[in-house]
């Protein structure tokens, strides 16, 4: 060999020994490779956190034939418990909505344990008690260069809080009290606005029915979820977060008056508009589990009203009725503008070509629906709700094949009437292909024809059944509720409607249910963008595969939010699909989270 070629092949040598620990650090750290914290390190940092590191195992491995298998545990988990969503939050790797479950409720109970695999759950999970135990946690991480994942309900349709090779924050023990606070004035900075009224400080990660039953006697509204399992303070305040009272008072993340957050580098720092303004409006709407953990919420409250309460149900049976049915679908949708004017607002449902009729009637397409109003006597109220009374009853005929039928209820107060309304606690266990957006007044009650001919697709198809969900919050209609440093998407204020659009997805599993996912991406998705163009959607109800998600989930935000992220965790170690950051890293076929550029 020459001495060039010597050279040559030393200086490769010499690059190739540096490339290596370069390319590795590039990705975060797995079981597999030598950078993975060994078993001593682990013990060493558990006595940190006074033993509360969890080996996590999947929640159906008693199913399993093994080591673990408990054929009584197994029976509840099967009838039960894996569709409880109090039992999933207080599971380490307990998940409402499991995409890719690696360990599914088996259909036989002799299925061996090497057939359930924890996949994309998090390998360890601090349970935190105190924010001593997240700090500490988020430092070994970052140390160690782990993959960091933060969990509370784990109530989430986008699965932000799973994640391969993963050390979980996990927050529901994490409960250091609330308190009701008594009217005082707080300062809203250079660009917020001013408080003068009552409030409420969340120390922890306490679900919204742990919150509402303290609210309501004391005779105060606290703007929640219609949901009672989710955080709190979690990803619904920090991804927006709608409620019943949304159309009253604005979202969830507009709310927050201050708030106690964790960094990347495990300082706990306060974030008001006075404090870390930018960090501030990041949490309030920004999305979660990429900023810091939210250890603390400070929010607003607001004086008991009354509810009045107007119930539909139409529905019609039969294959050869689902025409009519979006008929009548496309005149409901017109009118939400309207009503929204007039001070309604509420939740509904409907369905078309189900296999398995609904109902008392065993309607295949019916829709069902809440209708709200406050602060107005029950006169009041039917005289503003009987224009369209007198429409959706115009659709009650043998004719057309279509049912309808009107409740009404009055209620004293907003406590009487949550404690009192159906659908707060969320079915899980389950799956589905979902996409979402909002609709604006344009597309609602603008192009009757083109509405007409969206619902041919939003409707689905024969032997395929959709199910759509219906957020009536009314927000382009009001005035004065939408706050400026609320990073809050924009599109909730340009929109009366929220609608979510689901397929159903069987075994839990994307690779096995590819139709209805390209379905919804293929057809609705371009319907939704010609219907209601650059409004965009919910990032909380949404899917996760949307490859417009900065666009869509967070609207003109996305590049002060990027700056945000790029302040506070400048290394990337949080990570979530879909947040902020998110664009700088991929995910690997085997699970390893890399960077991407």
């Amino acid at each position: 060999m020459s001495m060039g070629a010597a050279w040559r092949s030393q200086i490769l040598h010499i690059l190739l020994l540096v490339y290596v620990p370069l390319a590795a650090c590039q990705c975060k750290c797995t079981p597999s490779q030598a950078c993975w914290p060994t078993a001593d390190e682990w013990s060493q940092f558990n006595q940190t956190i006074s033993g509360k590191l969890i080996k996590t195992a999947p929640v159906m491995l008693p199913c399993y034939v093994g080591p673990s298998y408990d054929a009584e545990q197994c029976a509840q988990l099967n009838d039960t418990l894996f569709y409880d969503p109090k039992f999933e939050a207080q599971h380490p790797v307990g998940y409402d909505y499991p995409l890719n479950e690696t360990c599914p409720p088996p259909t036989v109970t002799d299925a061996p344990a090497s057939e359930c695999q924890l996949g994309n759950s998090p390998v360890y999970a601090i349970n935190a008690t105190m924010e001593a135990d997240i700090q500490n946690g988020i430092r070994f991480a970052k140390e160690k260069n782990l993959r960091v994942v933060i969990k509370s309900s784990g109530h989430d349709f986008v699965q932000r809080s799973k994640g391969f090779y993963g050390l979980s924050i996990w927050l529901y023990h994490f409960r250091g009290g609330f308190t009701f606070n008594e009217p005082v004035s707080i300062s809203g900075g250079r660009h917020a606005q001013t408080w003068n009224g009552t409030s409420l400080t969340i120390n922890g990660a306490y679900a919204w029915s742990d919150i509402y039953p303290n609210a309501w006697e004391k005779g105060v509204i606290v703007v929640g979820g219609n949901q009672n399992g989710p955080c709190s303070t979690g990803g619904w305040t920090q991804g927006g977060g709608h409620s019943p009272v949304t159309r009253n008072f604005g979202m969830g993340g507009d709310q927050v008056l201050s708030a106690k957050v964790i960094l990347a580098s495990g300082e706990l720092v306060e974030a008001s508009p006075d404090i870390n303004p930018d960090l501030f409006f990041a949490i309030r709407g920004g999305g979660p589990g990429t900023y810091g953990v939210v250890t603390q919420l400070t929010v607003k409250t607001y004086p008991n009203r009354n509810v009045n309460l107007f119930y539909i149900v139409l529905g019609a049976q039969g294959t050869e009725t689902v025409s009519k049915f979006l008929d009548a679908m496309t005149g409901v949708y017109s009118s939400f503008p309207s009503l929204s004017q007039k001070g309604f607002a509420g939740y509904g449902y409907w369905v078309a070509n189900s296999a398995n009729g609904l109902h008392e009637h065993k309607f295949t397409n019916v829709w069902y629906q809440a209708f709200t109003i406050t602060g107005k006597t029950a006169e009041q109220s039917q005289k503003l709700f009987q224009s369209f009374e007198d429409k959706v009853l115009s659709y009650n005929s043998t004719q057309l094949g279509i049912q309808v039928n009107i409740t009404k209820s009055s209620y004293v107060d907003y406590g009487k009437y949550f404690a009192n309304k159906t659908g707060t606690n969320a079915g899980v266990g389950g799956i589905s292909a979902l996409s979402s957006r909002f609709l604006d007044t344009n597309a609602l009650s603008g192009d009757k024809k083109r509405l007409r001919a969206a619902m041919d697709v939003m409707g689905g198809e024969p032997g395929k059944p959709v199910y759509h969900t219906l957020v009536h919050h009314g927000l382009e209609t009001t005035h004065g509720l939408q706050i400026n440093d609320s990073a809050v998407q924009p599109g909730w204020y340009r929109s009366v409607v929220l609608d979510i659009f689901e397929r159903d997805v069987v075994d839990f599993s994307y690779i096995n249910n590819i139709e209805p996912f390209t379905y919804i991406r293929s057809k609705v998705e371009p319907v939704y963008r010609i219907l209601s163009p650059s409004v965009g959607t919910y990032m909380n109800e949404a899917d996760w595969g949307n490859v417009q998600w900065k666009e869509d989930f967070y609207g003109v935000h996305f590049d002060r939010l990027s700056m945000v992220k790029q302040k506070y965790d400048p290394d990337g170690v949080f990570y979530c699909i879909t947040c902020v950051g998110s664009e700088n890293w991929v995910v690997k076929e085997d699970g390893t989270l890399c960077k991407s550029i």
